[in-house]
């Protein structure tokens, strides 16, 4: 059996989307510079949501102002989230080293911190369960981008109700065309 299908190993999908035959395999990645900082700013983030909880840190993530913003080469949604699935193994790796045993909420709150410092409008959802299990409600937290659930199953928005996004005020919101889940 072939190894390679393409320019993109054939497992390669596994990790981030290849993309349709006929485009570039993957967008390019940022410069390194840039995401050591993304990584430095999600260690730093994980730990004050850790400290001080999720008041702070979701006034810390809407305050949060990209490392750089003069790169256009992933303003294009289909890009974007191709380059997002990319990274969120290292924004997870950063999340480790300050948070080895974190669940949803710092998972995503690292995924949405690491993407923010590269310029993506990504956000934070927090949700609760459609339905009760013992008259009480499950909470979940995921981490989006222009609609595309990152770092979880993508069917996860059919069981929850959103309650709350959040994400930089200093990018534009990516929600435009997002279906599924109300505020």
């Amino acid at each position: 059996m072939n190894a390679r299908v393409g320019p993109v190993a054939a497992w390669e999908f596994l990790l981030w989307d290849p993309g349709p035959v006929g485009q570039a395999a993957t967008p390019p990645r940022p410069p390194l510079g840039t995401r050591l900082l993304a990584a430095a700013r999600t260690v730093r983030a994980a730990c004050l949501l850790r400290r001080r909880g999720w008041p702070d840190a979701q006034r810390q993530l809407r305050a949060q102002r990209p490392v750089v913003r003069d790169d256009d080469t992933w303003r294009e949604p289909s890009q974007a989230v191709r380059l997002a699935r990319r990274e969120v193994l290292t924004s997870l790796t950063a999340l480790r080293l300050a948070d080895p045993d974190a669940l949803c909420l710092p998972r995503s709150y690292a995924i949405v911190t690491y993407l923010t410092a590269l310029g993506l409008p990504a956000e934070i959802v927090v949700a609760r369960q459609r339905s009760s299990v013992g008259g009480r409600f499950a909470f979940h937290a995921w981490a989006e981008l222009y609609g595309e659930v990152l770092g979880d199953i993508p069917g996860v928005r059919t069981g929850y109700v959103v309650l709350q996004r959040v994400g930089s005020e200093h990018l534009g919101r990516a929600d435009a065309d997002r279906s599924g889940g109300t505020v």
